[in-house]
């Protein structure tokens, strides 16, 4: 029998508490809380007078009218959630919104992050700031917390995954809500899990939007599949070919017009985001299309009308687009247009959760399928299929290439984080064709048609008529 005294005994059991303590940060992720200065362009105490003079939706609120012109260095608090793959920024401060995400393997921000605070009038009760990814639920957005600190909490879990917990109280529906950001210790996405609570016994209205940014540049290619696009009223448009022949999916083809909102629909599909073509890296959303059907891009003007925003909500980080995702098909506004759109309400006593994942794209050259576990872009190109593929997760599967009910090529792959699997294919004279990846869940089309939505997003003349 081995006897130690006791300056063995507490040099051997530091020495496997030390061994313990250097696994765990291998095979975890990690989260730390850390004091930032950031230049800082402030805004002004509330306004005494009642928001009701304003706005009676908005009631208790205050409203703020005064804004800084000349920023100074200001200390944040700050969130960071990172493993080997990706890193999360949180602002529990500022909304408790996510400030921003990083691709370790390149560096390039999936999640657009401006690196000044520089509030301006443009939310409900006036303050906010661009980038990041924005948590919006109550009466409508902005929500009136976009700009003050909520309650947060932080985690390290059992799995080795890492969490943030940010929420509060609207106060004009008395609504609660809560959005926990989760980073996995060995994936390269993470995920927010949502829940929205109506305490009252009275119905109250419903609004949620989970709003994130990403750069602008004209090489963007916004990925939002569908064949319409509804307006704040309902009414419906054509995407991705407007009445005029543009595609409007390129970025560069909105120079026309103001500021624009595409609500997308008319396909089933999980997923959306963008992919720089030349840079040759993007970023998506996925979630369960019956949780989240909304799906809307919204466009600063591409003209001087737009441009002085970007001058007004950063300095070096330029202009930026948003992807957002939503509980509604719409962030409905009445008008005068008859359409099947309308806002719901939140029942009393009301409970909602739901699921979502961000991620980031690289090297495939565009996005045509997306799950919660990997990215695939498939094209016909040079009398091959092209398929280019890469995972979230570490995974062994295979790709399957299926023309009518014939297999015509599978191959076994080890998946890695990010790492891109580029495989082509002979498909001769075929037109349809389906390409699977059942370990990462993904399954692409060549026929779109099979995903249309076979429901009217427009009122039937006939009922007019009958009116």
């Amino acid at each position: 029998m081995l006897f130690l005294s006791n300056k063995s005994k507490f040099i051997f059991i530091w020495g496997v508490f030390f061994i313990f303590i250097q696994g765990c940060s291998e095979d975890s992720a990690q989260i730390t809380e850390e004091i930032r200065s950031l230049k800082t362009y402030p805004y002004s105490n509330p306004n005494p007078i009642p928001i009701l003079t304003k706005d009676s939706r908005l009631y208790p609120y205050h409203s703020f009218n005064g804004y800084s012109h000349e920023g100074s260095p200001q200390d944040w608090k700050v969130v960071k959630m990172e493993n080997d793959h990706i890193e999360v920024y949180v602002l529990p401060e500022v909304g408790g919104k996510i400030w921003g995400a990083i691709d370790k393997s390149n560096g390039e921000e999936f999640i657009y992050r401006n690196e000044v605070m520089k509030f301006r009038n443009i939310s409900l009760r006036g303050p906010w700031t661009s980038g990041g990814i924005e948590f919006n639920f109550g009466v409508i957005g902005h929500t009136p917390a976009t700009a003050s600190p909520v309650d947060y909490v932080t985690r390290t879990n059992a799995d080795g995954s890492v969490s943030t917990f940010v929420g509060g109280m609207d106060l004009p529906s008395r609504a609660h809500w809560r959005v926990e950001i989760k980073l996995e210790k060995d994936r390269a996405n993470f995920e927010t899990n949502t829940l929205f609570y109506n305490p009252t016994p009275s119905t109250q209205a419903y609004y949620n939007w989970m709003t994130g940014a990403a750069f602008a540049q004209d090489d963007l290619e916004l990925v939002f599949p569908g064949n319409q696009y509804l307006k704040h009223s309902g009414l419906v448009k054509s995407w991705p070919i407007d009445d005029h022949g543009r595609n409007l999916t390129f970025y560069d083809n909105n120079q026309f017009e103001g500021h624009k909102s595409y609500h997308v629909v008319g396909e089933w599909k999980n997923y959306f985001g963008g992919y720089y073509h030349n840079e040759g890296y993007g970023f998506g959303h996925w979630a369960q299309y019956d949780e989240m059907p909304g799906q809307k891009l919204w466009l600063w003007a591409l003209s001087r009308q737009g441009g002085i925003w970007e001058e007004f909500l950063t300095n070096t980080d330029g202009q930026y687009v948003e992807f957002q995702a939503g509980r509604q098909w719409v962030q409905y506004s009445p008008s005068d247009d008859f359409t099947p759109i309308k806002k719901a309400d939140f029942d009393p006593y009301g409970t909602d959760r739901w699921h979502e994942s961000w991620f980031p794209v690289k090297g495939t050259g565009g996005m045509n399928e997306a799950s919660e576990d990997g990215v695939m872009y498939v094209e016909k190109r040079n009398g091959e299929i092209q398929i280019n593929v890469h995972s979230f997760l570490k995974q062994n599967g295979s790709i399957k290439v299926i023309a009518g009910r014939e297999t015509i090529f599978e191959q076994s792959l080890r998946f890695q984080p990010m790492a891109l699997h580029s495989i082509s294919v002979p498909h001769g004279t075929t037109d349809e064709y389906e390409v699977i990846v059942e370990e990462l869940g993904l399954h692409f089309r060549s026929n779109r048609e099979v995903l249309r939505l076979k429901r009217p997003f427009k009122t039937n003349p006939d009922v007019l008529a009958a009116l």
